[in-house]
């Protein structure tokens, strides 16, 4: 007879069937050389069944012998040992024998022997899909209704939080089992991934979808792809000429925190040469600028919402065309660029009221009151008076005469000149002070103007009267940088 032994290592057995011995009516496992079989009562080998020891279960093949280091039906593994593996991972090399899917990969096997197939399980704290033969998805994973990334097939665990992947939205997609290589520098394409592992992303109806994360508000596509840049994101206001009011700002591509408060951006809202910003500009309609005018780089301020300030289309005053932030008001054209400089605003009934938001390397507040080295675009410095709601003063102000919020002066060497201003004259000297004294006055040394009563007289040198002065210089001319036309 063939020597046999009980498992005794395994169960831990200490009877030993000696060589020639008769056997038992009893079942029992005995060993047949490196081979281990399970005989029932009547001396047979059991066989295409489960047996269980000291809580251990095993497997008989076909031909009797314990099975080991296998696959068993396709949806258990027996380990070196024989032991029906649970809660455990085997993985399975592309052709293996026996293996649930012969193209291989990893299994996971439940606490009932038996391997996870079609569904979600948490293992160790991680979330992982198994398909219909219960293999470990990777890569992409899409049930129709959310999208989750599964990492690379050695991973397979689903992604939360933040994760930054080399993604050409372009030429990739994001077919099931699609795998990309993770962007450590963090400058690829950014996806945030809930609690639950689905991917936060724009329904198909929607261009994108918004998110606060660590108190920061982010937006997604329909692809789950962080928003970088400028992207149009909303509708365009009723009050928006350009298409301004459809843009927001993300910042760079490792940051994309929508943009709030103050921001100063050399890269203006345009369509990239990617393509990747589908967006153009309607041609602005209420300045004389346009957007090649635009130099390397702006000032813009985004909203609480993100919505960058801009000329609206309907504003009729100059308080109407500026916006208050901080208890300052400041200008910005129908693209959302600050504008600094002095400016003309040019009101619905064709009035251009003046107004200075400061020089290029200023804040940009505007300016009120009296207001020195203004410089022109012509280059001419000169002195104005502002009003907060009316922009540039017209008329006498503090004693001076002003047009427009420029201050009038007589010429160099004249001493004393009449100008008319706002259909009124009025006497004013070198400095712009209005001469309101009932008095005569030279000019070069000679007699020239008599003031008396609001009347202003020429005079000869005997101080005669020759008549009623009846006109006067005009208002002198204002070197607007650019014009802004409301109501447009």
């Amino acid at each position: 007879m063939t020597k046999m032994t009980r498992l005794t290592a395994v169960f831990g057995a200490a009877c030993l069937l000696s060589a020639g011995a008769s056997m038992t009516a009893m079942a029992d496992w005995v060993q047949q050389g490196n081979d281990w079989l399970y005989l029932d009562n009547s001396g047979n080998r059991v066989t295409n069944e489960w047996r269980q020891s000291n809580g251990y279960y095993f497997y008989l093949g076909s031909d009797g012998v314990m099975a080991r280091d296998q696959w068993v039906d396709d949806e258990y593994y027996v380990d070196i040992n024989g032991v029906r593996v649970t809660d455990r991972w085997i993985y399975s090399e592309d052709g293996s024998g026996n293996a649930p899917d012969p193209d291989g990969g990893w299994f996971y096997v439940g606490s009932n022997g038996r391997i996870l197939s079609e569904e979600w399980a948490t293992i160790n704290g991680q979330r992982y899909r198994f398909d219909s033969d219960g293999s470990m998805l990777s890569g992409w994973y899409n049930d129709n209704e959310n999208l989750y990334y599964l990492g690379d097939p050695d991973d397979g665990a689903a992604k939360t939080g933040w994760l930054c992947l080399f993604y050409d939205q372009e030429e990739d997609d994001q077919e099931d089992g699609s795998v990309y290589e993770v962007d450590d520098s963090g400058y690829g394409t950014w996806f945030y991934f809930g609690t639950n592992g689905r991917a936060v992303r724009a329904g198909e109806e929607d261009n994108y979808v918004s998110r606060n994360i660590n108190g920061y508000r982010y937006y997604f596509d329909e692809n789950g792809v962080m928003a970088t840049g400028w992207a149009r994101v909303a509708s365009q206001a009723e009050d928006d000429v350009t298409g301004i009011s459809t843009l927001k700002y993300f910042g760079a591509p490792n940051q994309g925190q929508m943009a709030e408060g103050w921001v100063y951006l050399y890269d203006d809202p345009e369509e990239s040469e990617d393509g990747s910003n589908d967006f153009s500009f309607n041609t602005a309609s209420a300045s004389n600028a346009s957007r090649g005018d635009w130099s390397d780089g702006a000032w813009y301020y985004f909203d609480g919402s993100g919505v960058p300030a801009y000329l609206e289309s309907d504003a009729a005053t100059l308080t109407d065309a500026t916006t208050r932030i901080n208890g300052q008001r400041y200008f910005f054209d129908e693209y959302g660029r600050m504008q600094s400089a002095l400016l003309g605003i040019q009101l619905a009934d064709g009035t251009v009221v003046s107004a200075y938001f400061g020089a290029d390397d200023s804040d940009g507040a505007m300016k009120t009151g009296r207001v020195t080295n203004v410089e022109e675009e012509d280059g001419e410095i000169s002195t104005f008076y502002f009003t907060t709601t009316t922009g540039g003063q017209t008329g006498v102000r503090n004693g001076y005469l002003y047009s427009n919020g420029k201050l009038v002066t007589a010429e160099d060497g004249e001493d004393y000149q009449v100008f008319s201003v706002n259909g009124t004259l009025y006497l004013v000297n070198e400095s712009g002070r209005v001469q309101d004294s009932n008095r005569t006055y030279r000019v070069d040394g000679e007699y020239r103007y008599e003031y008396d009563n609001g009347i202003i007289y020429y005079i000869n040198d005997d101080r005669e009267r020759l008549g009623q002065v009846t006109e006067g210089y005009r208002a002198p001319y204002i070197g607007f940088w650019a014009v802004y036309q409301l109501g447009q």
